[in-house]
C-alpha cells in the first residue's frame, strides 16, 4: 500500500497557485507552442474550501448509508406480514 502511495507522488511538487491555493502538483511537460509553459495535474488541494468540500461530502455519505440502514431495517416489518399471510396459501389438515 505503501510503495502505491509513494509511485502516485513521485516526482510531485508542493506549489502555490495563481488563485492563492497550495497544492501538490506533478508536472506533464511543456505545452506544445506555450513558449516554456507547462501542463500539470493537481494531485492535492490544501484550502479552505477544498476541506470544507471534503468535510461536506464525507458528512453527506454518512448520512445516506444512515438512511439507508435504517430503510433496510424497516423494510421487512413494512411487508413481511403482508406478504407471508397473502402469498403463502393455508394448507387444509389432511385426515
Amino acid at each position: 500500500m505503501l510503495s502505491r502511495v509513494r509511485n502516485h507522488f513521485r516526482g510531485a511538487k508542493f506549489a502555490r497557485m495563481s488563485s492563492g491555493t497550495y497544492c501538490i502538483i506533478r508536472d506533464l511537460g511543456l505545452v506544445k507552442g506555450g513558449k516554456g509553459m507547462r501542463h500539470h495535474e493537481v494531485l492535492v488541494t490544501f484550502s479552505l474550501r477544498a476541506l470544507w468540500r471534503w468535510v461536506g461530502r464525507a458528512g453527506r455519505d454518512l448520512l445516506s448509508a444512515e438512511r439507508r440502514r435504517s430503510w433496510l431495517q424497516q423494510e421487512p416489518q413494512r411487508f413481511g406480514a403482508s406478504v407471508s399471510s397473502s402469498a403463502v396459501p393455508e394448507r387444509a389438515s389432511q385426515p
